[in-house]
């Protein structure tokens, strides 16, 4: 079920939106898939269409409405987009104002801001009346419409609403400020392209628009299955109980395409942190020397460091075949998984697998990608990088790691900050706001209602939770583990990405690790024109260099000589209608 496509329109000179024409008809005849993926109208397949987790957005744009301190300081709530300024006095504010169409992914406040009953009213496409008219503590706490568990949850301090909320041509949202009260609040939200038509919430659901819903619940709350069931065509293979020797790896999965890995799992369960550490699994796609994924198996999956075993959605711990990877993994000629011991010491395993089946259609698919980033605090540092990359894709979330020999949780204080193709930066409110935790995870203005209670080391949910918080009353030394994954509230990006949090608040020496997760568009040498669209346009430039046999120089021949033999020919087409088609 997709967004439907408007008729084409006209500029002011009166030319024909060609573009728009030919992606309505590819959609049809099934060549443009990248710009037929879609939502329907309720939003809900964002997460149950497992495969389309990897498929590129064209013309999606993300955005993040919050209270962070337009001053660039600390004070990151009561900021609102009318009126401007940190307000300090009882009056009805807006806190965001956007165009449509576009779908609300995510609203989350700290438990303790939502039970202070600030008003949320939100009105539609110009309405003079609110379509929702609530308060916080109905909304985050279950009590408001078809709103509820387990897409309204409440961990670690911090309250989120998953629930889907369209808006066709557009939404205002309007709350209150409160004297003597911070509001703090986040809401995520993704854009779509003009043609898309998507029809504005209403307060109740369409019989279809239920079993969607249905669908989404069975999947929160079966965290730890597989997200698209059980598939005739999976293959499976299966590595029983080895050693890996010293500085040497083993291969679980070594395929050609197309296709797709649809699951991965390392069994260790008596691994020692060194043997986690020290076994990277490494991905390589489409016979690539450089791995898309090169990552400690313990950082990878979020295992060992006393961290607690754990069901999400795509990626866990906690299963009957040891840690797990659901995330869609496309491939289209090769892919080799591989674990590498790059310890001086044997490091045994129980078993892997890799499952995956054949596809014949993976156009407009991305590649999984995953890296590790590692620092230690210094002086004067701002921001511990988590993402840095070119090219087209989206970020779906990924784990953080932070320890410091520092009673103190106000390495918390830190915003993440993502710019988007250099240009469009959504600015956070905290670290364990950016994690959908509150107030130091329930550490301080402690909420004793919370599932977890005051003070919890773990807290697990699907898409989000802490897997070992820990502070000690006289013991120099704190620490935080926490993970979020964005798979309906992605960040796509057509140019770059840049993910970062802030460790200004920490001392200087701890220490940070993240595990950022990304899909990636591998086709970005046909798209000449850079719009992320490898379309009649990029096949005009290929043309423009057909039979050139003069490439000495690269520019000569437009980028078009892919293979680099010095000459635009039936190689160069064969690996352009791959891209394309």
């Amino acid at each position: 079920m997709f967004w439907r496509a408007a008729p084409a329109k006209s500029d002011e000179n009166g030319t024909s939106r060609m573009r728009t024409d030919l992606r309505i008809i590819f959609c049809f005849v099934g060549l443009w898939p990248a710009v037929c993926f879609s939502e329907p109208l309720s939003g809900y397949s964002a997460y149950t269409s497992w495969t389309d987790w990897a498929r590129l957005r064209v013309g999606i744009n993300t955005g993040l409405a919050s209270s962070y301190d337009r001053q660039g300081g600390n004070d990151d709530y009561s900021h609102y987009e009318e009126p401007n300024g940190l307000r300090t006095g009882n009056e009805i504010v807006t806190a965001a104002t956007l165009s449509g169409p576009g779908i609300i992914y995510r609203f989350w406040m700290p438990h303790l801001t939502a039970k202070r009953n600030f008003i949320v009213r939100m009105y539609f496409d110009g309405e003079e009346a609110p379509r929702i008219d609530t308060d916080s503590l109905d909304l985050l706490g279950g009590a408001f419409g078809y709103f509820s568990s387990p897409l309204v949850t409440t961990c670690a301090g911090g309250q989120v609403c998953y629930e889907p909320i369209p808006f066709r041509t557009s939404v205002r949202i309007e709350t209150e400020n409160k004297a003597n009260n911070r509001h703090y609040y986040q809401y995520s939200y993704l854009k779509y392209p003009p043609e898309a038509v998507l029809e504005s919430y209403t307060e109740t659901l369409t019989p279809e628009q239920q079993i969607d819903r249905a669908s989404v619940v069975s999947l929160f709350e079966n965290a730890g299955e597989h997200p698209a069931g059980s598939s005739p065509a999976a293959i499976d293979i299966v590595i029983p109980a080895t050693v890996i020797e010293p500085n040497s790896g083993i291969d679980l999965a070594d395929l050609t395409g197309p296709g797709i890995i649809r699951r991965l799992n390392v069994g260790m369960a008596d691994a020692n942190e060194a043997e986690l550490d020290g076994l990277r699994l490494r991905v390589y796609y489409d016979d690539s020397t450089e791995a898309a994924i090169d990552v400690p198996v313990g950082d990878f999956f979020g295992a060992g460091r006393s961290r607690a075993l754990y069901k999400s959605i795509p990626l866990g711990t906690d299963s009957n075949d040891g840690f797990y990877c659901y995330w869609p993994m496309p491939f289209r000629r090769s892919v080799a998984v591989r674990l590498h011991n790059t310890t001086d010491s044997n490091i045994p395993i129980d078993s892997a697998a890799v499952q995956y089946e054949p596809a014949a259609n993976l156009h407009g698919m991305c590649y999984l990608h995953a890296v590790e980033n590692s620092s230690a605090k210094q002086p004067g540092q701002i921001y511990h990088s988590i993402l840095s990359t070119t090219g087209c894709g989206h970020y779906v979330g990924g784990l953080l790691y932070i320890e410091q020999d520092n009673y103190s949780f106000y390495m918390l204080e830190g915003d993440d900050v993502i710019t988007v193709d250099g240009n469009d930066i959504l600015y956070g409110t905290g670290l364990e706001d950016a994690y959908n935790g509150g107030y130091y995870y329930n550490w301080v203005g402690v909420q004793a209602d919370e599932p977890e209670g005051m003070y919890p080391q773990s807290a697990i949910r699907p898409l989000h939770g802490i897997l070992y918080v820990h502070r000690q009353e006289g013991v120099q030394y704190s620490r935080a583990d926490q993970y979020r994954w964005r798979i309906a509230d992605c960040v796509p990006f057509s140019r770059s990405i840049e993910v970062n949090i802030e460790n200004r608040y920490a001392p200087d020496g701890s220490e940070w690790t993240s595990v950022a997760f990304w899909y990636q568009y591998p086709c970005r040498k046909a798209d000449f024109d850079g719009d992320c669209d490898v379309d009649f346009h990029d096949f005009a430039d290929f043309t423009s260099s057909w039979l050139n046999s003069d490439c000495a120089d690269p520019d000569w021949c437009g980028g078009a000589d892919f293979d680099q033999n010095r000459r635009v020919d039936m190689n160069d087409l064969a690996d352009f209608l791959d891209c394309w088609l």
